[in-house]
């Protein structure tokens, strides 16, 4: 009995591997997708709704084990779309959550030039 038990940890650790890997790249391609169309949101002044694409993107990104500097960009053009959305809360949140990683990650935060940060409510 040990030793079926032994072979079957050999057969099914590595399968639960495999699978754990395939879903993590799942979650980073829906991340880089959703990060495409809150782009285009965003282009087109639909500023909520780029707003909670770029917070699913962040999730996904964090599921995926993506790495930091693609989450603090996130979180910075979260920041963009939630002060033309006039959420000043989710403004402050993820401003503080890219300043956090861009930290961890050892780098420095991108300066956004001036025409990538609308006011609230603006339109492109």
């Amino acid at each position: 009995m040990p030793v079926l038990i032994a072979r079957l940890r050999l057969i099914v650790l590595p399968c639960l591997l495999a699978l754990a890997a395939c879903a993590t790249q799942a979650e980073l391609r829906m991340a880089a997708q959703q990060e495409q169309w809150a782009n285009e949101a965003a282009r087109q002044g639909q500023w909520p709704q780029a707003l909670r694409t770029y917070e699913d993107a962040i999730d996904n990104v964090e599921l995926g084990h993506g790495d930091m500097s693609w989450r603090a960009r996130l979180h910075q053009q979260a920041a963009q779309a939630a002060r033309a959305a006039c959420r000043p809360d989710a403004v402050e949140h993820h401003l503080r959550s890219a300043a956090a990683l861009w930290q961890r990650a050892g780098q420095a935060a991108p300066a956004a030039p001036p025409s990538m940060e609308p006011s609230c409510g603006a339109r492109p």
